[in-house]
């Protein structure tokens, strides 16, 4: 992973513990062909299109075909980093088009582009609700990073973090909306936490001393979360109940010298590492490294089918998987 995290150095600079003995599954990656029930499931990326200094949004089926750009690179670093609305329309990204990471939406009927953030400060990170009526983001202020929910349109803005810690990252909702699951540092290593609402209480997941968990994502039905963790030394899927319990690693077939990972070594990637359940919560999608580049693979939940799903010379980022209707 050493020659990637150079060449995402210069490009970005260019630019401006539950369980110690975890179960790994060996299953292979396979290529075959997988049946989805819904017939608008799509995978929407990141990915510099041409000659392009920033990135686009690619939307791509789960089995890897039909790739088309559906939100092209502006200007600046471009965007990335999408969201589905659970009402299959709309897109919320982050865009470099009002000056610095900004949020925004996009209308697949009318393809029209709305801002969100109402400040000067970076908003990054947005996820809508499950049930599509509010947004979780992180947002800069001075040097911290906190997690605020707001209205669609961004107004009525409230802060969830601001007496936890000054670096809060990669928010997403509970199934009942009551909760949002994000990662922080405690006792030197990132755990997955989960803060409510209305309480502000705050609960530990994965509870990890060896090593560093981000990046969660709750599954379709709320029972299960995924999340990344480098506790093996390795850039590793894992799932686990919605309490933290029965953590399991899907992705050790993946182990190589090419996806080693350290959270803080490899500190500049965090960002670049989404995964996001299928519609139907059945499978998942997620970026990884298996060779020089970030590539995007499925995978199902019990760890099986692993598939790999982009093979371009340029890396795929932030993935996400939802219905959306064109």
């Amino acid at each position: 992973m050493k020659n990637f995290i150079l060449i995402v150095v210069l490009f970005l600079f260019s630019l401006s513990k539950k369980n110690d003995n975890i179960h790994h599954q060996h299953k292979g990656i396979r290529a075959l062909k997988t049946t989805y029930s819904e017939n608008t499931s799509q995978i929407l990326f990141s990915r510099k299109n041409g000659s392009d200094n920033g990135w686009s949004i690619y939307g791509i089926h789960p089995d890897g075909t039909k790739e088309e750009v559906i939100i092209p690179f502006k200007s600046g670093q471009g965007e990335y980093n999408p969201s589905i609305s659970p009402q299959d329309k709309v897109i919320l990204f982050n865009t470099y088009r009002f000056g610095g990471w900004k949020l925004a939406t996009y209308s697949m009927d009318t393809n029209k582009v709305n801002r969100i953030s109402l400040g000067s400060n970076y908003y990054t990170n947005g996820a809508f609700s499950f049930d599509g009526k509010r947004i979780v983001y992180e947002k800069n202020i001075g040097k911290s990073t906190h997690i605020f929910i707001s209205n669609l349109d961004g107004t009525r803005e409230t802060n969830l973090t601001n007496t936890i810690s000054n670096d809060n990252r990669a928010p997403c909702w509970s199934f009942d909306d009551k909760s949002i699951l994000f990662y922080f540092k405690r006792n030197e290593t990132n755990d997955v936490f989960s803060i409510d609402i209305t309480t502000k209480k705050v609960d530990n997941l994965t509870n990890n001393s060896s090593g560093n968990d981000f990046n969660p994502s709750v599954s379709p039905d709320g029972k299960q979360v995924a999340f990344f963790s480098d506790r093996n030394g390795y850039l590793d899927l894992y799932v686990m109940d919605i309490t933290g319990e029965n953590q399991v690693c899907l992705t050790s077939d993946l182990h190589s010298k090419n996806n080693t990972y350290n959270y803080y070594k490899d500190s500049n990637l965090y960002w670049i590492f989404k995964v996001s359940w299928s519609p139907d919560g059945q499978y998942l999608v997620f970026s990884n490294i298996k060779s020089d580049n970030v590539d995007l693979f499925t995978i199902k939940k019990n760890g099986t089918k692993l598939r790999q799903i982009t093979n371009t010379p340029k890396s795929e980022y932030t993935p996400v998987w939802g219905n959306l209707k064109n």
